[in-house]
């Protein structure tokens, strides 16, 4: 993702936004319609997400039967019918390679999708025929700030109106049916000076052009909204602020993702690299708590999570260890990554934090499993806790320095001088106001579970953090609201596969539980949540992994 550092190409020539060939016709893909569902973060509605539908359509003037709009100015015959090129989607995915994945035809919320027409060769009051239904083409498209938490670019909508790529909406003059396959057709050109781009020029780039917005104005066909604005701007010799729309209040702004820049990278140990990574933009500084951990969108569509090891908000560590089997993340790190890159980092979560209840803290960690701990274990120090590090190593010690600092609580068991951790010695120390902690490989975790169980220490007491997920299970059943339909999950399948699997356009990335790429609405039923891809108001306001989590018994989707 580029937010601050991008750099809008030179302005087009407006005089070459005119007087477009009439289009060939060319058939009908499929409609699409969307229903108001949360989106993105607490209070936010949206009905962006729409689904094909297959069969007769009826289009009303109010626009395609069963398609919602959370915005009620949105509920206007002027914008009945939203129209998109998918020919801008490659360059879409070009140009925000972290964002490559969600770039594909009907995310920008579209009712219609088509790459024979785009804003350049359309024009206001074109009469469309799609069978017995004619459509006239009304205004452009007015981006706002949801399409930056919908593609995870916080200027989204500042790029897609900078771009001249919104698409444009239509009024039904004649409803009717369509299917798939109808014919698309042009009916009537009665402006061919005024292409959707050249009208958008002005609304959006050239803002103070007082000729050509008289001009525009006086389109017979022009949408009201937008004719006022261009009236608006008339009347008072200025153009409206847009930041609001294009980047909402307070509340509204995108901060799933920001920019920070790596300004250091250096060896820790011969496997584990420390990075240092700051924000670009001014951010609100705050400590990184216990058990924080952050993801990166890295060469692409790769999306990584790892734990965060000290800093702020605007400032923060990571350790990373380089696997030789690595699918890309690691690798990416210690190979790719150079001082001065900007990458794009997620909000820093608490998603393995210190239990407020304990009276005690016994931490156990193995390699790089130290990272999951050493916020936590400066925390813990800082307020006078009574807590004990075990942290095994093959050879090197990780972070050597800052161990000593907690002086004989941190103990070190190094197996190449020989050093053995005995697991049921620490834990049968355990009281029952002492919480266990571990992160470090299977066989740590699983000597860890095997010695707790033998002592009686409750599962309430005990946490893990896993390097990677277990997605296998006791299968379950997913009905799915909108389709009417039933998935079977089977014990060794993922949600995510049976929704492919019957034919379900689900968006993924990392399918390993940390980009919530590929998020799903619960409507009822219950979820076993499994990776860090969702934070736990999402979880709480019905939204599950659908690589990773799991359903129990049967659950109900929105779908």
């Amino acid at each position: 993702m580029a937010n601050a550092t991008w750099t809008p190409p030179p302005l087009p020539d407006p005089s070459t936004l005119r007087n477009p060939l009439p289009f060939e016709p060319f058939p009908l893909i499929h409609i699409r319609i969307g229903k108001v569902r949360p989106v993105f973060k607490r209070g936010t509605t949206s009905a962006i997400y729409k689904t094909p539908l297959s069969g007769p359509v009826l289009i009303t003037t109010g626009g395609v039967l069963g398609d919602e709009h959370a915005y009620e100015p949105h509920r206007s015959p002027d914008k009945a019918v939203h129209h998109y090129s998918s020919s801008h989607y490659p360059k879409w995915q070009e140009e925000l390679p972290a964002s490559a994945h969600l770039f594909k035809p009907g995310a920008f919320g579209e009712n219609l999708f088509s790459a024979e027409l785009d804003e350049t060769n359309i024009c206001i009051g074109d009469k469309v025929a799609i069978g017995e239904v004619v459509l006239e083409v009304s205004e452009p498209r007015s981006p706002c700030y949801k399409l930056n938490h919908r593609f995870e670019v916080k200027n989204m909508a500042n790029r897609t109106q900078t771009l001249l790529r919104c698409g444009w909406l239509y009024r039904v003059l004649t409803p009717g049916v369509v299917n798939p396959g109808d014919t698309i057709r042009l009916l009537e050109r009665p402006c061919p000076e005024w292409t959707v781009a050249r009208v958008m020029f002005y609304l959006f780039l050239e803002k103070n052009n007082a000729p050509m917005m008289t001009q525009i104005v006086a389109l017979p066909a022009l949408g009201t909204e937008i004719r006022d604005r261009f009236q608006e701007r008339l009347d008072k010799g200025m153009a409206e602020d847009q930041d609001g729309r294009m980047y909402g209040g307070a509340g509204d702004k995108m901060d799933t993702w920001n920019e920070y820049r790596l300004v250091e990278k250096r060896k820790e140990t011969s496997r584990i690299c420390v990075f240092v990574l700051e924000a670009v933009d001014s951010v609100d500084v705050v400590p990184v708590e216990p058990g924080s951990h952050v993801r990166l969108k890295l060469g692409g569509k790769l999306v990584r999570a790892y734990s965060v090891v000290g800093g702020t908000s605007r400032r923060f560590e990571l350790g990373i260890a380089f696997d030789a089997g690595s699918r890309g993340g690691s690798k990416y790190m210690h190979e790719e990554a150079r001082v001065g890159d900007v990458l794009t980092v997620g909000r820093i979560t608490a998603s393995f934090p210190l239990a407020r209840e304990a009276d005690r803290h016994i931490i156990f960690a193995g390699g790089v499993g130290i990272t999951a701990f050493l916020v936590a274990l400066t925390h813990l120090d800082k307020m006078n806790q009574r807590y004990e590090l075990h942290f095994a190593v093959a050879e090197e010690v990780p972070f050597a320095d800052r161990l000593r600092a907690f002086g004989s609580r941190a103990k070190i068991y190094n197996k190449s001088l020989a050093q053995r951790l005995d697991l049921s010695a620490v834990i049968g120390r355990a009281d029952p106001a002492t919480h266990i902690y571990c992160c470090g490989p299977s066989r740590l975790m699983d000597g860890v579970k095997s010695a707790a169980k033998s002592f009686g220490v409750p599962d309430s007491s005990l946490h893990f953090e896993e390097f990677t997920v277990t997605t296998s299970g006791d299968p379950f059943t997913a009905e799915l609201k909108q389709s009417n339909k039933v998935v079977e999950v089977g014990p060794t399948q993922t949600l995510l596969d049976a929704l492919k699997a019957a034919g379900f356009e689900v968006d993924s990335s990392c399918e390993v539980g940390n980009c919530g790429t590929c998020r799903v609405d619960v409507c009822a039923g219950r979820v076993e949540h499994k990776g860090t891809g969702l934070n736990e108001e999402e979880k709480e306001e019905g939204a599950m992994l659908s690589c990773v989590s799991r359903g129990i018994g049967r659950i109900v989707l929105d779908l």
